[in-house]
């Protein structure tokens, strides 16, 4: 197999929604069942299925074979491709945002319940707020935002010990584990 490139929009649609897109590329490293597929992802048979109808119509898997079996024989569907690439005039647009806006939810609920309220108070550098935190709950949420002045260089390093801090965090990710939403950014301001 090698890399198909992607023509269709509704085709690269699924690359844009994240579910989709899981299942497209459990698939890539060998064939699976929809049992098999339910265990790798945890979501159901009956959206797997459906999915799964989509993705064949779309050309994006390829039932490999059937095992047959008392009733309906067991289907078992591999990637048409090692990779997939889609053009960036085909590329969904907005899924960033949807995943900001998650994120966004996700921290703001986090906060509500970490912060009891807000005082207002005038001291000597003039008018100020301080969150009032409850101290009886602990929270692994965090929002940090810094403007550094970089180099060039210093800015590549800094981008590759991102990608580098969240591969080896996805390394521990498991199936049992709570989901969390991680976005680390680097941009010229």
């Amino acid at each position: 197999m090698d890399t198909a490139e992607i023509s269709d929009p509704a085709a690269a649609a699924v690359f844009g929604n994240a579910r989709q897109r899981r299942i497209v590329l459990a698939l890539i490293p060998e064939e699976r069942s929809l049992s098999e597929l339910a265990a790798i992802t945890g979501m159901p048979l009956n959206l797997l299925h459906h999915h799964m109808r989509k993705f064949l119509r779309l050309g994006l898997v390829a039932i490999t074979r059937r095992q047959a079996r008392p009733g309906a024989a067991i289907k078992f569907y591999r990637a048409t491709a090692s990779a997939f690439y889609v053009p960036a005039e085909l590329a969904p647009a907005g899924s960033g945002e949807a995943m900001a806006g998650r994120l966004r939810t996700a921290l703001d609920r986090s906060r509500a319940r970490a912060v009891k309220g807000v005082t207002y108070l005038y001291g000597e550098a003039g008018p100020s707020m301080r969150l009032v935190r409850d101290p009886d709950y602990r929270t692994t949420a965090v929002e940090l935002w810094r403007e550094l002045r970089l180099r060039d260089d210093d800015a590549a390093e800094l981008a590759e010990a991102f990608r580098g801090l969240l591969r080896r965090f996805e390394a521990r990710s498991a199936p049992a584990g709570r989901a969390y939403f991680v976005h680390a950014a680097l941009g010229l301001a």
